[in-house]
């Protein structure tokens, strides 16, 4: 893509990886190319140079909107990637800064001739907008860009193998239910993910790259940061413009312990660990049959923060379950898609494949509702109280409460109290948008993924994908039958410690003294029910069933009127008969 440069004898090939999300020597056929590059004998004699290339962009997805322990996890991912090039003979350099000024200076400075990397296929607005410039940049510096579309299982675009291409080459044309996706996939290849490429050796880099890095001007210099708070302010944004804010005092709060440190290396230590050592928990595994209560160790892989990243090829995640289920026991009973880990893949596609399409028919639609194809407009209320008292899990709903702490300490919680706490946020009972709760969440958890929270954020408030919005979580019943004696609210809301199993979960029913035993002091050291869930979670059945009939009505004066409506997608619409008795999820 863009201009080429091609060496000649004067000119060798000097070529550049720039790493972004994909960050990992394994399955990446992006660096390997750059690599072949250098190594052509028949484009330069002896061979060329490459220069493998992190920069710490502040406005990134990544790092404008994220918390200390995520700014760690991102510094240890680069940390451990650039060992990694080290046992290579190489090393990464790490520039800080916007890469639309930074890669031109890098350019020239090395006299780079090509750069590959990995593609953003999801059309998050800050990526597309920087990759724009950075390719007419590098049309005028006469660099060759070539990208790899290797985020997902298989290209989500219009190219060979691609989901696009296998419905018309049209992005709007894409199955907007799992179960049609599922059958897309099936079609292409029969159904076969592509396997991983291997992790380039020590071999594969340039013959003088050893000697050349070893005496470069620049070993002292492109190291990366050791500290978050090295990481730049974001470019144009006021401090009220972007959260969490936090300083280097924050930085060494010990109470923060993060579910998973970062890097390649620990990506696939815990893919070893948790799939590939346990072949028949990974071919019985069932993700709704996991428990969202564990105390002690996680009942899950927890290898999202690493697929978020790229430190871990989906790919590569995909054959290790299809290896272990090989070798599990005949006796066990196998689990399939969608419930599968084979099939927390293949969500992880879709909502990569929803996020392109949306953004395809409307430009940066996918984190909002305006114009979004896949959503509903509702009328959500905006109150700063609720959404402050959800955020610092002050709702005086206990399991609720418990989520949010486990999120701001750990930066994870399991799928289902994500569940609940969008639940609550939503149309469940404080009825505050879904654009809110996931800017928090994007935010606060380290698998943060602009196509994957903006998804689940849709569809848990029945916004789009998922219409059953009389189907309500409660924050007192869902989660009794699994945790009745309240262990995972006695760890994560202490001032509750000491009661009783009996009120655990609703400590404003129990008397005085019971209260005053337990050392709560309701209204004081924790809060009283910030609603009524039996009331509210009603009334907002009641304005959520109104909402779409309102959106019914408008999809129906678009066609009328011969517009197509942006909310009008192909998702699977919403139920025609309105249920008119709540569901409580137990």
């Amino acid at each position: 893509m863009s201009a080429s440069k091609k060496s000649t004898d004067a000119t060798p090939v000097v070529s550049m990886h720039w790493f972004r999300k994909g960050l990992r020597l394994h399955d990446n056929p992006a660096l390997l190319h750059a690599l072949s590059l250098a190594n052509d004998d028949t484009i330069t004699e002896g061979g060329g140079q490459i220069y493998p290339v992190y920069i710490v962009d502040p406005n990134s997805y990544q790092l404008l909107k994220c918390s200390v322990m995520r700014a760690k996890f991102v510094l240890e991912c680069i940390q451990d990637l650039h060992d990694s090039l080290k046992e290579c003979g190489s090393r990464l350099y790490v520039v800080t800064g916007d890469p639309v000024t930074v890669l031109p200076q890098l350019w020239e400075e090395w006299g780079v001739t090509h750069m590959t990397n990995e593609l953003d296929e999801t059309g998050e607005p800050y990526a597309v907008e920087r990759d724009a410039s950075v390719r007419k940049a590098a049309k005028e510096a006469g660099v060759e860009v070539m990208e790899f579309a290797t985020e997902t299982l298989r290209p989500l675009g219009n190219v060979t193998g691609g989901y696009v291409a296998n419905v018309g080459g049209l992005a709007s044309n894409v199955p907007g239910t799992m179960a049609s996706f599922q059958k897309l996939l099936s079609r292409i290849d029969r159904g076969n993910v592509p396997l991983p490429v291997d992790a380039p050796s020590k071999n594969d880099f340039p013959k003088n790259q050893s000697d050349n890095t070893n005496n470069d001007d620049d070993n002292d210099k492109y190291l990366p940061l050791e500290h978050p708070w090295e990481i730049p302010w974001p470019r144009g944004y006021e401090r009220d413009e972007i959260g969490p804010v936090w300083n280097r005092k924050d930085c060494l709060d010990k109470s923060l312990s993060p579910i998973a440190k970062g890097g390649e290396t620990l990506a696939l230590e815990r893919l070893q660990k948790t799939v590939s050592a346990r072949p028949d928990w990974t071919a019985s595994f069932e993700k709704p049959k996991t428990s969202c209560t564990e105390v002690s160790s996680p009942s899950t892989t927890v290898l999202s923060p690493y697929l978020s990243l790229g430190c871990l090829s989906p790919r590569t995640a995909w054959h290790a379950v299809a290896d272990a289920n090989k070798r599990a026991s005949s006796k066990t009973n196998r689990s399939k898609p969608p419930v599968s880990l084979h099939g927390q893949l293949l969500w992880r596609d879709f909502n990569n494949l929803m996020s392109h399409s949306a953004n395809a028919q409307f430009p940066g639609s996918w984190g909002r509702m305006e114009d979004n194809p896949y959503c509903r407009d509702v009328p959500w209320s905006s109150d700063a109280k609720l959404l402050a008292a959800w955020k610092g899990g002050r709702t005086g709903y206990p399991w609720i409460d418990a989520c949010m702490a486990q999120l701001r300490t750990e930066g994870w919680i399991h799928h289902l109290g994500r569940h609940a706490v969008a639940c609550f946020l939503t149309r469940g009972d404080l009825w505050q948008s879904w654009e809110v709760g996931a800017d928090h969440f994007e935010g606060e958890l380290l698998d943060a993924d602009y196509a994957l929270n903006n998804f689940n954020w849709l569809w848990l408030s029945c916004s789009g994908f998922f219409y059953q919005y009389f189907r309500c979580y409660s924050p007192v019943v869902f989660q009794k039958k699994n945790d009745p004696n309240g262990d995972y609210i006695r760890k994560w809301v202490p001032e509750l410690a000491n009661l009783p199993a009996k009120h655990i979960y609703e400590p404003w029913k129990a008397n005085i003294s019971i209260l005053n035993t337990a050392g709560v002091k309701l209204g004081k050291n924790y809060p009283r029910p910030i609603v009524d869930h039996a009331f509210v979670s009603k009334e907002n059945m009641n304005k959520m069933s109104l909402a779409y009939d309102m959106h019914k009505d408008k999809q129906a004066a678009s066609k009328k009127n011969g517009k197509k409506s942006a909310s009008s997608g192909s998702a699977k619409a919403p139920p025609k008969k309105k249920a008119k008795k709540q569901m409580k999820l137990k």
